[in-house]
């Protein structure tokens, strides 16, 4: 079950009271200086907030979407047609094309279930468990990873919701709400022309499904309610939490960098992880990891292993 909330994107709700942030940024070209600082914030933290993004997915072989050249790669025809991936992710696109939108998301399945979450899952998921009191994750993607890898559902929020679920194109109109769904393939794909058929229809009104994702111009989407609550349980409890990872952020939908703006603001430590420097352009993190995800909580596991 879901309901409709009206804000998909209240996650930034704090931004209103944000101030700017002057601390020195830590960056990975320094590894013997931002070691140390790393050891230091993860010895003083009892709580944690990781806000993951695209970026945390792409060394399991989950495309960005935000290279362009990558997504024409993926998708020829699409690039032969025009066609970009805001316009085939959106509720509109789904009712005038739903053949080539439906494909793109179901290639998007068959690309997820082909691929598995990195050593980096792994590691976020251990330090749930057994180093911080309290800690949550609040992701961006919709790839599903942070649960396929074993997390606690109680433990994330997919504020962008999940390919892994589907939903009726009426919403909160339909009582089919949302239901998860892991049948691979959903539907029959024709790779050549990214055409998709034999596509799922909703057992109560009759009316196409889609994927339980927040997308552009989207009104129809139906929230996961239990995660939200358990988000803002967790933000209740921790108030500020000690420590943020910002992983895999991009200024082009910084959702979770703004998250991690007004905490810091309000004395949250940042630790960004990003291979690209303009991901500290909204919010300068008090150090910055210039590496992928896996390679990067790879060395932030060797900091857990000096500490414990």
């Amino acid at each position: 079950m879901g309901t409709v909330l009206r804000s998909p994107l209240r996650a930034v709700e704090a931004l209103q009271n944000t101030v700017p942030n002057t601390n020195s940024c830590y960056n990975s070209s320094k590894k013997g200086y931002w070691m140390d600082n790393l050891i230091t914030l993860l010895k003083d933290a009892q709580t944690c907030l990781f806000l993951t993004s695209a970026g945390m997915s792409a060394d399991s072989g989950i495309p960005t979407f935000r290279d362009r050249d990558g997504y024409w790669r993926n998708f020829p025809i699409f690039k032969e047609k025009g066609l970009h991936p805001q316009e085939l992710a959106s509720p509109h696109s789904f009712r005038t094309q739903a053949h080539h939108s439906w494909a793109f998301y179901e290639w998007r399945r068959r690309n997820a279930r082909e691929n598995t979450p990195h050593i980096g899952y792994e590691i976020i998921n251990d330090m749930l468990n057994n180093y911080f009191k309290n800690a949550f994750v609040h992701t961006t993607n919709t790839d599903g990873y942070h649960l396929i890898s074993g997390l606690d559902e109680s433990k994330v929020m997919e504020v962008h919701g999940s390919i892994w679920r589907i939903q009726c194109m009426n919403g909160n109109g339909c009582r089919f709400m949302y239901e998860q769904n892991d049948q691979v393939p959903l539907c029959e794909l024709d790779y050549e022309t990214m055409s998709a058929s034999d596509m799922p229809l909703c057992p109560h009104c009759s009316s196409l499904l889609r994927p339980n994702v927040l997308m552009f111009g989207d009104w129809e989407y139906v929230e996961h309610l239990h995660q939200y609550n358990n988000y803002r349980q967790f933000l209740d409890e921790v108030h500020i939490p000690d420590l943020i990872f910002l992983v895999g952020s991009s200024s082009e939908i910084p959702t979770n960098d703004y998250i991690a703006k007004s905490l810091q603001s309000h004395g949250a430590k940042v630790i960004t992880i990003n291979p690209d420097p303009d991901s500290t352009r909204v919010c300068r993190p008090d150090i910055y990891i210039q590496q992928g995800a896996a390679k990067a909580f790879g060395v932030i596991r060797d900091a857990l292993d000096q500490i414990r």
